[in-house]
């Protein structure tokens, strides 16, 4: 959690809830004096450490909640070669939100593992 928590994009703030599976997050979203905090629980579901991670997440957003799943899967490629596979799905409530994601997640990821890559490699 705390190499994960370096590289996430926007995080304000995180807390572990039980069993350090559980995490209580809270995201900035916005610019300038707009920021407003999204609160997040997410769940560590399925772990096989150190090769496999399954999660779930909850974002509440004012009163709409956006829910996430998703996996992290590391295998070996090669000496000294590292293959790590992704996946996320978020299933909006409506269309707007839809394309807010849609327009901003990309970089976000990319950004997200850009970060992860560079740390875990000091590690």
């Amino acid at each position: 959690p705390d190499l994960v928590s370096q590289c996430t994009p926007r995080l304000k703030s995180w807390s572990p809830l039980a069993a350090n599976n559980q995490f209580q997050l809270q995201f900035i979203w916005g610019s300038g004096s707009k920021n407003i905090i999204i609160p997040l629980q997410l769940t560590w579901q399925t772990m096989t450490p150190p090769t496999f991670l399954q999660w779930q997440a909850t974002a509440h957003m004012g009163s709409t909640d956006l829910f996430l799943q998703g996996e992290f899967q590391l295998e070996s490629a090669a000496p000294n070669q590292t293959t790590l596979t992704f996946s996320a799905r978020v299933s909006p409530p409506n269309k707007l939100l839809g394309q807010m994601i849609q327009t901003t997640a990309p970089s976000l990821i990319e950004n997200f593992f850009r970060c992860l890559k560079t740390t875990i490699e000091v590690v």
